[in-house]
């Protein structure tokens, strides 16, 4: 066996190991006791803006089987007695699907738009999570946990977004459509 082959192969395994990896590192660290004021609060949030990342430029390498894993696997380290089960493997199931079906509106443009197409489906996922506890556990649960960790994680977004970015391997978002700029003057576009 070549040395350059085996290198290859661990690179390629590597590359498809990256966001579920990353995915998985983002839930365990939900669980770590940090010392910073409303950042401990946030970060049942974190792996949402991964999920949101990683479905913008790699979704076939996030399978909706393992979203669904990871996803029970963070409401049982969170969650609880009585505290409903898959309901953030819903969520991650959603935002990966609202990012595959709004994928056009979200690669290549700036990040301001991608800022606020996150600030969306973060808000939609912190309202299905509260909406379903609050039904599954039959109580009137105070909403302002959860929009602090919604605001947090908005604010954290644009440090924690650009990490991601650099470490997705040949990410493309950052390659140029070879369709853009094809017309030549006085021509039309195909």
């Amino acid at each position: 066996m070549r040395p350059d082959s085996l290198l290859a192969t661990l690179d390629r395994w590597g590359r498809v190991a990256l966001p579920g990896t990353v995915l998985l590192l983002s839930v365990l660290l939900t669980l770590a006791p940090l010392r910073a004021p409303y950042l401990s609060d946030a970060l049942p949030l974190l792996p949402a803006l991964v999920v949101f990342q990683y479905s913008l430029a790699m979704p076939e390498r996030l399978p909706g089987p393992l979203l669904l894993i990871l996803g029970v696997l963070l409401d049982l380290l969170l969650g609880g007695p009585g505290a409903p089960i898959g309901i953030s493997a819903l969520g991650f199931v959603l935002i990966r699907a609202a990012v595959l079906n709004n994928r056009r509106y979200l690669v290549g443009v700036p990040f301001l738009f991608q800022w606020f197409g996150f600030c969306l489906l973060a808000l939609g996922y912190v309202f299905l999570v509260w909406i379903f506890t609050a039904i599954w556990t039959w109580t009137a649960i105070d909403a302002a946990p959860a929009m602090v960790q919604y605001v947090v994680v908005v604010v954290l977004y644009p440090l924690i977004a650009p990490l991601l970015v650099r470490i997705r391997a040949r990410d493309p978002l950052n390659v140029p459509e070879p369709s853009r700029g094809a017309a030549r003057s006085g021509g039309t576009a195909p």
